[in-house]
């Protein structure tokens, strides 16, 4: 299928609107292979080919997360253009990721101009708050938006042009042994996801859970499926047998004198314009511009006749915030408790304390959502979801959206609701309660869910044979009966030690790239 300019606007658009999605509909993870994959191979006419490279995108990048202000793989940019140009130049899914990959780690640079830029907007929203122009604000946001979903469109748009009436002729005139390696290379990729995963899940007490996933998947025919609902028993025992975990107030818990009723319509505006938090992302800021957009309705009718004290407010929200987004409800609600007590008072509260409490919660909320969202959770629902996938099946782009986003909006209302009751009351809870438990039972489901991804779907594999005397040996076959996936086991293994030793994930793909080309050319891999 050829690529015209049509297709390309199409494309682009759909990989404009994934980014987007994630500053202003708190990030929901369609920019996700697992889910893009299949909509451009649908878009391209190829549905099953958008399964099978989607699902094998995701287990690539499965460890690339956004978090703080770095700059992770494009993944957009990535899948679009690899699913593309696997259909429009009949390349195999070995092929594709070739190209994928790197257009994804290139495609990082149009993310970094956006954060970049949008330190612009939240300048200006600064000089807007000192009027006490919210409209202004507001457009800021926008702006900011506008340029992450462009600073993703546009390179998606030039590279489909670009690359659409090449790649076939290029990848044609490859000589054999280049193609072999650069198959090669593909089977490969999958383990700096794994790598990366095991990086940031593992410590030296739960990094055995990892083996036990793996063994699991290695020696039956469980799959990830399996080695998943094991690991997520395994961490309830963990978590229960340690004392288990608990955000709702019980009967016992006193009422604190700083909570501050708030009816069921405020509650609701703020649970959806916290949806915007990452609204104009910046690195000096981060997300303060959402955060201020935010409350600024709230603020808006608490100040309505202090025009001095809503710019007040304006400015010191505008200040530096970070957090994970589908947490940020505990900071929202003490936040406008502080802000609602203040505007009855304004002796009662300081400002500095309102500014204390966010930055008090923001470092372990970070901690708590990161890893137990980006750190497990969308590591194990990502794998089940990919190993349907690369079976072409056509359900597992749903699943994967609907149990992430049904968990994400659960998640998102029950903190923030839990901290309206509790009040103050919930920096106690989150210093004396089960959070410690939660997050070392989430490594271990993850973990666990990790070993059984490597067991299972890393194919790394040698085609070396010898002979002794009269007898042909198959190395692999010996590998076999050693341990089965030993090949794959070693790749993550050494992947992770390379990311442990300070390595950055473009110093590992080269890596990766010039070991598959040699050892594929030489058919020492295969």
């Amino acid at each position: 299928m050829e690529i015209t300019v049509g297709l390309a606007a199409i494309l682009a658009l759909l990989a404009a609107f994934a980014y987007f999605a994630r500053r202003f509909f708190g990030a929901p993870f369609i920019e996700r292979p697992i889910i893009l994959g299949p909509i451009t191979g649908l878009i391209m006419g190829d549905l099953q080919t958008g399964l099978v490279l989607g699902g094998t995108l995701e287990l690539v990048f499965m460890g690339a997360t956004a978090i703080g202000g770095s700059v992770p793989p494009n993944l957009p940019v990535g899948t679009i253009l690899g699913v593309a140009f696997a259909v429009s130049a009949d390349l195999t899914i070995e092929e594709a990721l070739v190209i994928a990959v790197p257009a994804a780690l290139l495609g990082s640079l149009g993310e970094l101009f956006a954060k970049t830029i949008s330190t612009i907007f939240a300048n200006a929203a600064d000089r807007y708050a000192e009027d006490g122009n919210t409209k202004g604000i507001s457009l800021m946001a926008h702006l900011g938006n506008l340029a992450h979903a462009l600073s993703v469109g546009i390179p998606t748009f030039v590279g489909l042009l670009i690359g659409g009436a090449s790649v076939e002729k290029i990848i044609a005139a490859l000589p054999a042994w280049l193609r072999a390696g650069l198959n090669t290379t593909g089977s490969l990729l999958p383990a700096l996801g794994f790598g990366l995963l095991l990086a940031t899940l593992a410590t030296p007490q739960l990094l055995p859970w990892f083996f036990i996933g793996f063994s699991i998947a290695a020696y039956s025919a469980w799959g990830v499926l399996g080695v998943s609902f094991v690991g997520i028993m395994a961490a309830l025992i963990f978590i229960y047998q340690k004392g288990g975990f608990s955000l709702s107030p019980s009967e016992s818990a006193e009422r604190t004198e700083s909570v501050v009723e708030f009816s069921h319509a405020e509650k609701s505006q703020f649970f959806w314009r916290s949806f915007g938090l990452q609204s104009a992302f910046s690195f000096d800021r981060m997300q303060a511009v959402g955060f201020t957009w935010t409350l600024i309705p709230f603020l808006k009718k608490l100040y309505a006749d202090n025009k001095d004290e809503l710019a007040a407010a304006l400015k010191r929200h505008l200040t530096f915030l970070n957090t994970n987004p589908w947490v940020v409800g505990p900071i929202v609600a003490l936040t406008a408790t502080l802000e609602k007590k203040r505007a009855a008072d304004l002796e009662e509260v300081d400002p500095k304390v309102i500014q204390g409490v966010k930055a008090s919660l923001m470092g372990p909320l970070a901690g708590i959502g990161d890893s137990m969202i980006q750190g497990t959770l969308i590591p194990v629902v990502g794998g089940v979801a990919a190993s349907l996938a690369i079976d072409g099946n056509a359900i597992a782009p749903l699943l994967f959206f609907f149990v992430v986003n049904i968990v994400h909006v659960y998640v998102r209302w029950i903190t923030l609701d839990s901290t309206f009751k509790l009040g103050s009351g919930f920096l106690e809870q989150l210093s004396h309660s089960g959070f410690q438990r939660l997050l070392e039972g989430a490594g271990i489901a993850g973990l666990m869910g990790v070993g059984g991804l490597v067991g299972t779907w890393l194919n790394i594999k040698t085609p070396v044979v010898y002979t002794i005397g009269e007898k042909t040996i198959e190395l692999q076959a010996m590998f076999d009966k050693i341990m089965p996936k030993l090949l794959p086991l070693i790749g993550t293994l050494l992947v992770y030690w390379a990311i442990k030793k300070g390595l950055k994930n473009t110093q590992i793909v080269v890596i990766i790239f010039v070991l598959g080309i040699v050892l594929g050319a030489l058919k020492i891999l295969g």
